[in-house]
């Protein structure tokens, strides 16, 4: 791609960002300074590279999946806010009780997105022993195990599945101090008992905060119930095992039919975490960056020294 291109397609993000109008080939000139013929000329070549689209013959163009990507991508590294709004968060922070809370509520109110904090501990727990027993629950039989994890913590799930006793006897003398990414193996017929325990207990030692879901209703796509039910998808969905780094950023665009997804990799104390804000492909790509970027190094910056 030409820096002329480049400039083109740039542009023409921006306007369509701005306007979610498809953008005429004669205002990118005209802005650019160049002739039309020229101008059109380009923006061929940048639909023959799958970057840009006409949704209508006699209309201008819009972005596809890969121009945002390309244009977002050239936003890398985010530009912070200004010291003037990220100095009064980190004093807010540091005198918090629910500082998780208040950064998804800030993530959320600077960028104009919904926001999700997911943590998790830097270290799976190390588990002392598990008791393991029947329990009638309200669909039949369930195995209630109480894990009881290094510190003096408990954790308690309920499994729902019918086990003898001699063979929950025997998990019982296998599940003995370790840590949960090092489970015993389980003996034959016991594999599903073993991986829906590990499973429970690693999703108990999570924790996830949202904040400003209604603010997809503002956005011309929510008119779509397809970009509404993905989006909330996204923002309720499990957990993911992989996040994204501490002091990093990643961009996930169109991943999830019609969303974008901007994420920056924080940590703190025991945990690390990832800011998660979601909006359409048609996002304000460099304020969703610069919020979370920020907000990222803030939390790691207050909570991890």
């Amino acid at each position: 791609m030409t820096a002329r291109q480049r400039a083109l397609l740039h542009l023409l993000v921006e306007r369509y960002i701005q306007t979610q109008a498809p953008v005429p080939s004669a205002r990118l000139a005209e802005a650019l300074g160049l002739s039309p013929a020229l101008a059109r000329y380009e923006l061929i070549a940048l639909e023959e590279e799958g970057l840009v689209q006409k949704p209508h013959a006699s209309a201008g163009r819009i972005p596809t999946r890969k121009g945002y990507q390309q244009y977002a991508l050239s936003l890398l590294p985010p530009s912070p806010l200004p010291r003037e709004t990220v100095a009064p968060l980190a004093r807010a922070m540091e005198g918090s009780r629910e500082p998780e809370l208040l950064l998804v509520k800030v993530a959320s109110r600077l960028s104009g997105y919904p926001a999700l904090l997911r943590l998790r501990p830097r270290r799976a727990p190390r588990v002392l022993e598990v008791h393991l027993s029947h329990l009638e629950g309200p669909a039949g039989r369930e195995v209630l195990a109480v894990a009881v994890l290094e510190g003096g913590r408990v954790r308690e799930v309920r499994l729902p599945l019918e086990v003898l006793p001699e063979r929950l006897a025997q998990a019982e003398a296998l599940l003995r101090r370790f840590r949960l990414e090092e489970m015993p193996e389980p003996p034959a017929g016991l594999e599903e008992l073993f991986a829906r325990l590990k499973r429970a207990l690693s999703q108990e030692e999570r924790l996830e905060y949202r904040e400003g879901l209604g603010l997809v209703l503002s956005e011309p796509e929510a008119e779509d119930p397809a970009f509404v039910k993905e989006v909330v998808a996204a923002f309720e969905g499990e957990s993911e095992e992989v996040l994204t780094p501490p002091g990093r950023v990643n961009l996930r665009i169109g991943e999830r039919a019609g969303i974008s997804m901007v994420q920056a990799g924080l940590m703190g104390g025991e945990y690390l975490g990832e800011l998660t804000l979601l909006g359409p492909l048609r996002m304000r790509y460099q304020e969703a960056l610069a919020v979370a970027y920020s907000l990222g190094q803030v939390y790691t910056q207050v909570y991890a020294g």
